[in-house]
């Protein structure tokens, strides 16, 4: 089990702030694999990424929309992913305010591919990424317990036998990622 580390840089279009938890190859400008979240205080246009699958998901406010090309969509449900191409030009809508959303994207021929839903109270899968949305969510294992932070990543791997446990009514993303 790892927890991710935090690397916070300006949108690649200057309208904004993304916080970098996890990326492969870790350094590089050129990912395979990008987990993130970003902090949306204003409309404007989403920064393009030609050659990137991306799925993104509320994790607070009132909700967004994104407009261009095919895609007319509301983000407005807290864990609720929505996938779209990164090489998009779409223009981000605030409804009501200030947003922070969580990102995955991943490379168009790297051979991975992910998901990420919202599981809400029980046991998780013992591997993958877990970002817990509330206080509410610990890992059992060898060691004992282990409270998991609100919104910071975990990383988790089968072969370290943990177990993810979040509380009735509690939260959290998980993003299965898998050879395709």
């Amino acid at each position: 089990m790892i927890v991710a580390r935090r690397t916070t840089m300006p949108w690649k279009n200057g309208g904004g702030v993304t916080h970098e938890l996890w990326r492969t190859p870790k350094a590089g400008p050129e990912f395979d694999l990008r987990i993130s979240i970003a902090e949306v205080a204003a409309n404007g246009p989403f920064s393009l990424f030609p050659g990137i699958d991306r799925i993104i998901t509320l994790l607070s406010g009132e909700g967004f929309r994104l407009r261009g090309g095919p895609i007319d969509q509301v983000v407005g449900t807290v864990g609720a992913p929505f996938a779209f191409g990164g090489d998009v030009p779409l223009t981000c809508t605030l409804l009501h305010g200030p947003v922070r959303d969580f990102n995955v994207m991943i490379r168009r021929g790297c051979g991975l591919g992910a998901r990420v839903r919202l599981a809400q109270g029980g046991l998780l899968p013992r591997e993958g990424f877990v970002l817990p949305l509330d206080d509410d969510a610990e890992v059992h294992g060898a060691w004992g317990l282990i409270p998991l932070p609100r919104e910071e990543l975990t990383v988790l791997d089968e072969m370290a036998g943990a177990t993810v446990l979040v509380a009735p009514g509690a939260g959290a993303l998980v993003v299965e990622v898998f050879d395709t």
